[in-house]
């Protein structure tokens, strides 16, 4: 019985919709989406580096063995 009446409870609060008192002028729209461009470049290059820094330190093994065996 607690479930339904708790359940209830959230699904009325969740429907009850007041107006919201707010704006956001164009200034504040296109800073937030730079922000959020800026974010997922970051993210991207410091994902970059480290892929070809892990890549380097298990190609460079590969490397030396040929090497070597073109050496001889």
């Amino acid at each position: 019985m607690k479930k339904i009446i708790s359940s209830m409870l959230v699904a009325m609060i969740c429907v009850w919709v007041q107006p919201a008192m707010a704006y956001i002028d164009p200034g504040s729209g296109s800073a937030i989406m730079s922000a959020v461009i800026g974010f997922v470049v970051a993210i991207s290059i410091a994902i970059k580096t480290y892929w070809y820094k892990l890549k380097s330190i298990f190609s460079s093994k590969k490397d030396v063995q040929q090497t070597n065996l073109d050496d001889k």
